[in-house]
């Protein structure tokens, strides 16, 4: 288990504080299915996120990346704080016709560290993060790299 690695928030409070503080990841279905130390993972189904095409809808799979991001950014901060997104770029490749994954990736600890210490002098500091949607064979659906910032 890396050194910073503090669990201030399981999957239910992670959970509980997204669809109550973004009320479209309730109406999403999405559901905290992991938050480790090695990962975050949401899922969704697709019923609720399809486009026309049956496939899901690239709005989804964008949010749901995002809302890894943010579970990361929560943990690493605790339950006070705010996150915010400040940018973000996403690569599609995989059209997604089963439920939706996504999983954002541990961040390197010298960049964790940097952020708790500029959060904890500042009150605000920013994290660049990777998150990507997964298929139920292991194959990448669509990447996303974002910089996230919280604030006290």
């Amino acid at each position: 288990m890396p050194t910073w690695y503090a669990p201030t928030m399981n999957r239910q409070s992670l959970e509980a504080r997204l669809h109550t503080q973004i009320p479209l990841s309730q109406w999403m279905g999405v559901r905290v299915v992991t938050a480790g130390p090695d990962e975050i993972r949401l899922e969704c189904p697709l019923t609720q996120n399809h486009n026309h095409l049956g496939s899901a809808f690239g709005g989804s799979l964008s949010c749901l990346m995002i809302l890894a991001g943010y579970c990361q950014a929560f943990q690493l901060m605790g339950a006070s704080g705010h996150v915010v997104l400040k940018s973000n770029s996403t690569d599609y490749r995989l059209p997604v016709i089963e439920p939706l994954r996504a999983v954002c990736e541990r961040p390197p600890e010298e960049d964790v560290q940097e952020f708790l210490q500029q959060y904890a002098k500042k009150g605000k500091a920013r994290i660049h993060l990777k998150m990507h949607t997964v298929l139920s064979d292991g194959r990448i659906a669509c990447s996303m790299h974002a910089e996230f910032v919280g604030i006290k």
